[in-house]
């Protein structure tokens, strides 16, 4: 057997396992936790927050669509329609509102520049403005669908930075402004009569004995 070699390979472990060591030690290279951490940031970063605040502490939630809008108000556990008072779609309005309180951006336009009108936020086509029972204003304007439709343009009114959330937000948004009443209750249908079972009697005479 040639020793030398055998010593050589015994070096080289030894080193390997002084590296190895060492690396775990100082915590130097990708270690599952960091490497947990920088997924987290990444996907964090890849849905920006524009809002966040608490829902239940709205007091009035208006609507813009082009020239037309709404205002509800709140009215103890109820939402009614300012200038009417009918009462407003609670389910409906409190999904969109719930829903801006903590709205994520699907992502943020990097180097949007000032001119406005390439993403339809120069006059906005719709907007919605939370007023929390502070008096501070929450306030969100859509534009444009982005060119390949894969969200609709929006920024915050008192911020430059522009982002694209999903289509779902401004398309619920215009119908209840075009109708944002409750739905009336369904009248449930009269109850039908069934017929009571009918019984058949039998007139067959009874034979008389013969005398």
């Amino acid at each position: 057997m040639n020793y030398r070699v055998t010593i050589g390979f015994l070096a080289v472990a030894v080193v390997l396992g002084v590296l190895v060591i060492g690396l775990d030690k100082f915590n130097i290279g990708p270690t599952q936790a960091a490497q947990a951490n920088a997924t987290a940031t990444t996907t964090a970063s890849q849905q920006p927050q524009i809002f966040s605040f608490d829902d239940s502490k709205v007091t009035t939630f208006e609507l813009r669509q082009a020239d037309n809008s709404v205002q509800i108000q709140k009215q103890g556990d109820t939402w009614v329609i300012a200038g009417s008072g009918d009462p407003a779609n609670k389910s409906s309005f409190t999904s969109l509102l719930v829903r801006m309180a903590q709205l994520k951006a699907t992502r943020a336009v990097t180097d949007a520049g000032a001119d406005l009108s390439q993403y339809g936020l120069d006059s906005p086509k719709d907007s919605a403005i939370a007023t929390l029972d502070d008096g501070t204003k929450y306030q969100l304007d859509l534009g444009t669908k982005t060119p390949v439709q894969t969200g609709t343009y929006a920024k915050k009114a008192d911020a430059a930075d522009i982002y694209v959330i999903a289509d779902q937000f401004a398309t619920d948004l215009e119908r209840l402004v075009a109708n944002p009443a409750e739905p009336p209750t369904p009248t449930p249908p009269p109850p039908t009569n069934t017929p009571a079972p009918t019984s058949s009697t039998s007139d067959s005479a009874t034979p008389t004995p013969s005398p």
